[in-house]
């Protein structure tokens, strides 16, 4: 899947000038292959284990045991990965019955709140709440979308959408002020401390903008409950820590982001929608740049331990596009159409576009920087360029 070239260019130059000094960055801005799809690297077989007992019998045969491990793992809606299938029979290990399994990164369309790996969002709540865009039931600047086309089924399914959204981007606020204090905490400098703030009030904006649409696809106000923040948060506890957070969450989570936001935008064709997913998008691309920049800062300042752990998540990345998508189980044919007329695109749509973010417009640019290079290069010994 080729995605839109103009949003794609635009996207590499501005995050490769924000990842240093401006001499460097015109430098990286013509680095050979930058924005060409990215070689896939290889993933290393992924062992799951559950505990047994002797008295249950034999293990699992791979079909219950999917089940079982979908149970654990839970699905994208908690963690940021889904098991696939079962490839192996079970091998029983002390007390565990252990199988090779297919994940798949879900995808990433924003930077989340996590705590011990898992997303937290606010519950949502059905009442005005405070967080309807001026007031009322509206897209970017007061706009409303049309209804008039779509049936019960079809705005049911938007409203949920941008409800599922809405929740996300509130949740982003959230996780722009622990990075705020994060960097804080880590002497970073003051403009990346003030564009921390900034961009948790474009969460703001967004969250606004959701639940907006989802009131107005719904028929009744909705918003968030309060939010799950509990008593003492845990920040970054060094650069390395802060540095991957950053790489994960913005260079990969918000670079993919925006570009879902941009092919959202060109396949929406209402108002309302459209405008909304404008503001969305470029402020995403912002929030990448951020990232971005913060990773460069934290290895100017941490040295090689920093470089380190920001290579792994790109090589976590790149490992991702090796392995099948998950079904789907969307609405196809005119139904589809009329949802992405609104802004919907279906879950297996969804993780097409996060593979062609990571490989046309992510790895490219990690790979121009020196943060990350294809496995089939690994034995090759060349110069890193600086970040």
């Amino acid at each position: 899947m080729l995605l839109d070239r103009s949003f794609r260019r635009t996207l590499i130059a501005r995050l490769l000038q924000s990842a240093g000094p401006s001499a460097a960055a015109a430098l990286l801005v013509a680095a050979p292959g930058c924005g060409e799809p990215a070689a896939e690297a290889e993933s290393a077989p992924d062992i799951r284990c559950f505990e047994w007992f002797d008295e249950l019998g034999a293990c699992l045969d791979r079909a219950q045991a999917l089940d079982e491990l979908r149970t654990i793992y839970r699905n994208c809606e908690d963690t940021n990965e889904i098991i696939v299938s079962v490839e192996s029979d079970p091998e029983l290990r002390e007390g565990a019955c252990c199988y090779e399994v297919t994940t798949h990164v879900c995808p990433n369309l924003g930077r989340p709140f996590t705590l011990e790996g898992h997303r937290v969002t606010a519950a949502p709540r059905l009442a005005e709440a405070g967080w309807l865009a001026r007031g009322q039931a509206s897209g970017a600047g007061g706009q409303q979308p049309s209804l008039a086309d779509l049936t019960d089924e079809e705005r049911e399914t938007l409203a949920d959408g941008w409800l599922r959204s809405a929740l996300e981007e509130h949740a982003s606020v959230a996780s722009f002020a622990r990075f705020a204090l994060e960097l804080m905490a880590l002497g970073a400098p003051s403009s990346l401390v003030e564009a921390a703030h900034i961009a948790a009030l474009d969460e703001v904006g967004h969250a606004r903008l959701g639940f907006s649409l989802a009131t107005a696809y719904r028929g009744a106000p909705v918003g968030p409950a309060a939010f799950p923040m509990p008593p003492a948060v845990p920040i970054a506890a060094d650069l390395a820590a802060l540095a991957r957070a950053a790489a994960e969450e913005g260079c990969v989570g918000e670079t993919v982001a925006a570009v879902i936001a941009a092919e959202q935008r060109v396949r929406a064709e209402d108002p309302a929608v459209r405008a909304a997913l404008e503001v969305i998008a470029e402020d995403e691309a912002r929030h990448a740049e951020l990232a971005w920049l913060t990773v460069a800062w934290a290895i100017g300042a941490g040295g090689e331990p920093v470089r380190r752990a920001v290579a792994e998540v790109f090589e976590a990345a790149a490992a991702s596009l090796g392995r099948p998508l998950p079904p789907g189980a969307e609405p196809g044919g005119g139904r589809a159409v009329a949802l992405a007329a609104h802004g919907h695109l279906d879950g297996a749509e969804a993780r097409a576009l996060q593979g062609a973010a990571l490989a046309q417009v992510v790895l490219p640019c990690a790979r121009a920087l020196g943060l990350w290079r294809p496995a089939a290069a690994a034995g090759v010994a060349r110069p890193a360029a600086s970040a």
